[in-house]
């Protein structure tokens, strides 16, 4: 069975007190009814490239939208995403606890991870575990995708780099891409996803208030997962980047006295 899980970031930038990855993650039949659905609708709305943010703001081409357009775009939007994909992810750090991780003792030819390629890591991981649950008589196989344009995304290809190998010779991992929002319409859900999930964990006020019940609340099926990176699970990343690091010593310590 062939995955595909697409992953966007919100405020990773500077200054953000709180940062996070989500996504969501689906096979091929799956993302198939979302393109097909969403790309009706964006067509329906005249919406080219969405962001969140633009909605919000009343940007580009939601321009001139009233407030109720709004709540009911995005309530068709996230209906479509609970009727057709899997399972969603959603990962945060706080800037503090960020700021506690980067200060720990890290020994020389061991580094830390941006917060970027932490919240990758906690993406990644708890896809892969959401993979090995879904029954099949296949092996599964997962690719990831990406925006491009991050700063940090030398930090993710790094990571997946070390996650395919610490699985040694299973093909479960099966590529890491970075594509436009532009060309690749199921980055729109991460967007969305992630813009949403970081201003529900910060308190956003909400666009504003439905007139009905919407159709997402009602369709959502108990599927997404949230993953917050404290201090206890940093302390274990630290821990195993120090135990990693050391067995790249020894490896290459015995490759080359071989």
């Amino acid at each position: 069975m062939v995955l595909t899980a697409y992953f966007d970031e919100s405020g990773t930038h500077a200054g953000s007190p709180l940062s996070a990855m989500s996504g969501f993650v689906g096979d091929a039949r799956q993302w198939r009814k979302f393109e097909k659905r969403v790309g009706k609708l964006f067509k329906r709305k005249r919406v080219d490239v969405f962001h969140t943010i633009d909605v919000r703001r009343g940007d580009k081409d939601f321009e001139g939208w009233s407030v109720n357009e709004k709540i009911e775009f995005l309530d068709e939007f996230q209906h479509i995403i609970n009727e057709t994909l899997e399972s969603g992810i959603s990962a945060f750090i706080k800037a503090d606890d960020y700021d506690w991780y980067k200060a720990l003792p890290w020994p020389r030819k061991t580094r830390w991870d941006s917060k970027y390629g932490l919240l990758f890591r906690a993406c990644l991981s708890q896809t892969i575990d959401v993979m090995e649950k879904i029954p099949t008589t296949k092996e599964h196989t997962l690719h990831v995708v990406l925006e491009s344009g991050h700063a940090n995304a030398q930090d993710v290809v790094r990571i997946y780099a070390w996650a395919k190998s610490r699985l040694g010779p299973s093909r479960a991992l099966a590529g890491l891409i970075f594509e436009s929002k532009k060309t690749c319409l199921p980055l729109a859900a991460a967007d969305l996803f992630a813009y949403s999930a970081l201003g529900q964990e910060l308190g956003q006020k909400p666009i504003g208030i439905p007139k009905k019940p919407t159709k997402s609340d009602a369709s959502y099926r108990g599927n997404a997962w949230r993953i917050m990176l404290d201090r206890p699970t940093l302390r274990k990343l630290h821990e195993q980047a120090i135990r990693f690091a050391k067995e790249r010593s020894s490896s290459k310590r015995r490759a080359s006295e071989d």
